[in-house]
């Protein structure tokens, strides 16, 4: 790379944040030169940790795009139902763009940001950060050495944390339909989807099947004698698994979110913490007092693929621990492994090897010899995926790892398919 890509961060959460920080670490590959955002304390708090001078900065994508073409590319960081709405002034303005994931809430809209892509020959990329990592980029290489043979089925599942979804998916941004526009399984799993079709990029789905529903939330499972705030009124307050006592004060977890209405402030007491929860604060409500809109909390999707193949794939929120596992059989051998741990195992069909009739090869990428795995962002795939958008903007081909805008609408269409098949008790066909 001879020259920095200069951005513009749309969108100044924690998403943009996490992909702009590439620039700190290394200024000579970005450089952050605009931010836009509505919120006065986000676009400041980003202002100075990027030094993005104050005339770049803009209240909407409007007021932005008023001015001449100023970067290279803009990162769009906003909320899912957001996405296709900001980004067509981004590209009719002639900005190449990284697009966070899930691009679209609906095929229409998706279909209209293909248009506007094509229609301008923008580079645009989508954050499917899980392609990045090395466990799934492992995994990636044997199918594509043939180790394995062709894909006969794939079996997925992601177990989300029980306080990962009331954070996120109860209490947070993505609790209802209403809110964010996007169900549970696009907005936490087309990741998970998008993975699954890349591993079976030799063939396409054409018919899906899919069951969910909501188990946990909701006012009707409310424990009797519950009150309205946790630390307010609650006699359940230290024995609840979802308090927010344990959850955001003893242990300070999902702080992105739950402290954001206190951003404002430089230093935060555990004072305020404490009167926050108490008050206004959406994350001291009572866990079943929020709507859920037919949200689910649990969703199972099976997949017929073009050639014969099926792939199966369960999202599971309200697990005691957090984990994606993967089992892919082909016709020569099978690999079976889960992310979290870094592991996986490859057993490839020996019918002389032993009695048990197939050999065996454990992988470890914790272990110096084989690839190193990254424990936070993504397993290391969120600095991977800016490394490779910049690569694509130097004016390199696609790396087999990029989620381009045609390989993402495969992924969405699918999940879009799996939604209706949950909603309508059919099969959907594509």
């Amino acid at each position: 790379m001879d020259k920095a890509i200069t951005v513009v961060l749309l969108g100044a959460g924690n998403r943009a944040n996490v992909y702009a920080s590439v620039s700190l670490k290394y200024p000579s590959k970005m450089k952050v030169v605009g931010i836009v955002d509505p919120d006065p304390v986000r676009r400041e708090l980003m202002r100075e940790r990027y030094s993005v001078p104050q005339e770049n900065c803009f209240v909407d994508v409007s007021e932005f795009v008023k001015r001449d073409k100023f970067a290279d590319a803009v990162i769009n960081g906003t909320m899912d139902h957001l996405h296709v709405p900001t980004s067509i002034p981004v590209l009719e303005k002639g900005y190449d763009l990284l697009l966070e994931k899930p691009f679209a809430v609906n095929e229409k809209e998706m279909d209209e940001l293909v248009s506007v892509a094509e229609k301008h020959k923008s580079k645009v990329v989508i954050g499917h950060v899980l392609r990045y990592t090395d466990f799934y980029g492992a995994i990636k290489n044997h199918i594509l050495k043939g180790e394995i043979g062709k894909i006969i089925s794939i079996e997925m599942c992601e177990h989300v944390s029980y306080h990962h979804m009331a954070a996120s998916y109860v209490r947070g941004k993505w609790s209802s339909e209403k809110i964010c526009f996007a169900p549970m399984l696009l907005a936490k799993s087309c990741h998970d989807i998008d993975i699954m079709l890349w591993m079976m990029k030799e063939t396409e789905p054409c018919a899906v099947a899919s069951f969910g529903a909501d188990f946990q939330f909701g006012k009707e499972r409310k424990p009797e004698g519950a009150g309205t705030r946790c630390l307010k009124d609650c006699p359940y307050v230290d024995s609840c698994i979802f308090s927010a006592k344990s959850n955001y004060l003893a242990f300070p977890r999902w702080g992105q979110y739950v402290w954001k209405c206190l951003e404002s402030n430089k230093n935060i007491t555990d004072t305020e913490k404490e009167l926050s929860l108490k008050t206004d604060n959406r994350y001291g409500k009572c866990v079943w007092d929020f709507e859920r809109d037919g949200n689910v909390d649990h969703q199972a999707v099976m997949y017929n693929f073009a050639d014969g193949a099926t792939g199966v794939f369960s999202m599971i929120g309200g697990c005691a621990k957090p984990e994606r596992n993967i089992h892919i059989v082909g016709t020569k051998g099978e690999i079976k492994g889960t992310f979290e741990d870094s592991k996986y195992v490859v057993r490839t069909m020996a019918p002389s090897a032993s009695l048990l009739g197939y050999d065996e090869k454990m992988y470890d990428l914790n272990v110096k010899g084989d690839m190193i795995g990254a424990a936070d962002g993504h397993g290391g795939g969120d600095e991977k995926l800016v490394y490779d958008f910049l690569d694509y903007m130097h004016g390199n081909a696609p790396s087999v790892c990029c989620a381009t805008l045609d390989d993402s609408v495969k992924s969405h269409r699918a999940v879009f398919k799996a939604i209706e098949a949950k909603k309508s008790g059919n099969i959907i066909r594509f």
